[in-house]
């Protein structure tokens, strides 16, 4: 049985590689595209540049200091009322006085406004706590009294760490959404030759249906784990060659450990023993692939949802690794983090294999069934 479910598989993975558009388009999209458009993100304010456009302040307050304050800010033009008469900006904020309060009315949607508004209230703060000096001082008071200890905050992680982080949030969602779409575009494996009418050469031949049908499932593993494997490698690669998905990350060379590769590719190869099982199963079910992709169609959308969690930076109970593909995500963050337990890799991979070996027993239970595979 084994002998025949690995010809079954070779005779796959040969029908598979000779579409070589097919292969070329999973090695240039994993390798190059997918890491090419996270660093292209991550890195967007160095290749289009800073608006230079002046932020316009409005100072409704009859205050010179306040002017004095705003003079010298980096790309602001600061208008009172004598000189309201120039046409403003797309972007400006309001300074107004209502007693002792001063308001500073920004649009926070506007990164440009509101780092222009944050700097605009440290100035504003310092000049403050130079009044409260200047005053202690002439009361003959020790302005050391408003600071009795000094609090200093140290940052522990280095570059590498931040880097394995921001790694961490991104790619286990990119591998899974990769991997289960690239098992859906192998889902020919599972129903194309019921589409095409050639399955009943198959059946009558010596390969008994559990064989082909374990051999077409590790096609259809295999196919997705190689896509998933190029992509980690893609955006490692683009990461040390400072187009990081980070720009602020672009000088740090990140290296993986021999044993955080062992998780990272244990851990692909169980979800994707499930999903490919799930991929065998609806192929089968379908008649032809239009209908097969109605069936598949929701298990892309129940992916994102689940692989989204990867960018939580929350901790999670281990019974939540429990749970196929979330798990999964998971692992995969805590394996870059190089924080990941025993118990939260194994608990995913044998969610996973039972699973895969329910649909896989439904698969088997469909190809002994004349009228699943030849219905029409």
């Amino acid at each position: 049985m084994r002998n025949k479910a690995i010809l079954v598989y070779s005779r796959e993975m040969k029908v598979m590689f000779r579409d070589r558009r097919l292969i070329l388009g999973v090695v240039i999209v994993s390798l190059v595209v997918m890491p090419f458009l996270m660093g292209l993100i991550g890195n967007l304010d160095k290749i289009v540049g800073s608006d230079d456009t002046p932020v316009d302040v409005l100072v409704f307050v009859n205050e010179p200091p306040v002017i004095d304050l705003l003079q010298d800010l980096d790309n602001v033009r600061v208008l009172t009322r004598e000189n309201l008469m120039h046409d403003l900006s797309e972007s400006y904020l309001i300074i107004t006085k209502e007693n002792k309060t001063y308001k500073i009315e920004y649009d926070s949607i506007d990164r440009r406004i509101a780092r222009v508004a944050l700097e605009i209230r440290n100035r504003f703060e310092n000049w403050r706590d130079r009044a409260v000096t200047e005053a202690l001082s002439k009361n003959g008071i020790s302005p050391d009294i408003l600071n009795p200890f000094l609090i200093e905050m140290v940052d522990s992680s280095d570059e590498e760490q931040k880097s394995a982080f921001a790694l961490g949030l991104l790619v286990p969602y990119l591998v899974i959404i990769l991997l289960v779409a690239n098992s859906i575009r192998a889902i020919y494996i599972a129903v194309g030759e019921k589409q095409h009418n050639t399955i009943a050469s198959l059946l009558v031949s010596t390969t008994p249906r559990h064989s082909i049908v374990i051999g077409k499932s590790l096609a259809i593993m295999t196919f997705s784990i190689i896509a998933s494997v190029l992509l980690i490698i893609g955006m490692v690669l683009f990461a040390n060659f400072g187009f990081s998905i980070s720009s602020s990350l672009s000088d740090v060379r990140y290296s993986m450990s021999l044993a955080q590769m062992g998780e990272l590719l244990v851990n692909i190869m169980s979800v994707a023993l499930f999903v490919s099982s799930v991929i065998m199963f609806l192929g089968t079910l379908a008649r032809n692939s239009r209908e097969a992709g109605i069936y598949t169609s929701p298990l892309i959308y129940i992916s994102i949802v689940l692989a989204v969690f990867s960018m939580s930076s929350s901790n999670f109970s281990t019974k939540v690794y429990a749970i196929p593909i979330l798990g999964n995500v998971l692992a995969m963050r805590d394996s870059f983090l190089n924080s990941l337990s025993w118990i939260d890799l194994l608990l995913p991979i044998l969610s996973n294999l039972v699973l895969f070996s329910l649909f896989l027993w439904g698969s088997i239970k469909l190809y002994n069934k004349e009228t699943v595979l030849f219905r029409n």
